[in-house]
């Protein structure tokens, strides 16, 4: 079959034309950013009908505003116990979806995860999880660990591949800097980034991959950063552990 010289333009027309589409589809897409991160620690042990309370900072790390889904799950339950999570004022159970809007740059740090327990033993695993509607392909999840009993709060840990997080000292100057400390019980991928009081993030200290065994990262303050109480956070494929610094 004879293709005409017509039809070859034609042709080259539709091909420029959905490259055109795919790449102003990634310049779209390219200005959405999530950050959700956790105010403490995930893991919370209380007393037979206490409440574990977890705090987290959304971050559009984006160039443009933005609405975020957050969806949360009970992943494994205890028979009695009730969670709530609360968004932007709305108070929800898991299993209810709530929408956020955020301007670019602009951090929600009302998020939380409440959990009331009663006189049963066990461990709840709530996971919070937000997902970009700009671009969907964007999402992060936390999970809570919420703990009754004796026992089980040494289990959890011993079964997570990182152990603890050490920062020396707490007490950082511009000349001393701070040793971030921690150990992994296999192969992983860490970061470790340092964030202000209410949980934006403000530099990324170290992203990479380890082998098992004990880890040092240096860290010392950039030129410019404000003195100021601060947060550095461990995060590792099966968690995150954070700790309070204070630059001087």
């Amino acid at each position: 079959m004879k293709r005409t010289r017509s039809g070859r333009c034609a042709a080259s027309s539709l091909v420029l034309v959905a490259v055109l589409l795919v790449a102003l589809c990634g310049q779209a897409l390219a200005g959405y950013g999530l950050d959700l991160f956790a105010r403490g620690d995930t893991v919370q042990r209380v007393s037979p009908s206490g409440t574990a309370e977890f705090h987290f900072t959304l971050t559009n790390t984006g160039s443009q505003s933005d609405v975020y889904e957050f969806d949360c799950r009970v992943v494994a339950e205890v028979s009695g116990w009730a969670v709530v999570y609360c968004v932007g004022g709305q108070c929800v159970e898991p299993g209810n979806l709530v929408y956020d809007t955020l301007p670019a740059g602009v951090a929600d740090t009302a998020i939380k995860v409440t959990v009331y327990t009663d006189m049963t033993e066990g461990e709840e695993v709530v996971s919070l999880r937000v997902r970009s509607m700009g671009n969907p392909a964007l999402a992060e999840s936390i999970a809570t660990h919420t703990i009754v009993g004796t026992g089980i709060e040494e289990r959890a840990y011993l079964d997570a591949p990182a152990s603890r997080l050490m920062v020396m000292p707490t007490l950082v100057t511009r000349q001393t800097g701070a040793s971030v400390v921690f150990s992994t019980r296999e192969q992983t991928f860490f970061s470790v980034t340092l964030h202000n009081a209410v949980g934006q993030r403000v530099q990324t200290v170290a992203a990479r991959i380890v082998p098992a065994g004990l880890h040092r990262v240096d860290w010392r303050p950039e030129r410019g950063l404000p003195r100021g109480v601060y947060l550095l956070r461990l995060a590792v494929q099966a968690g995150s552990a954070v700790c309070k610094v204070v630059v001087e």
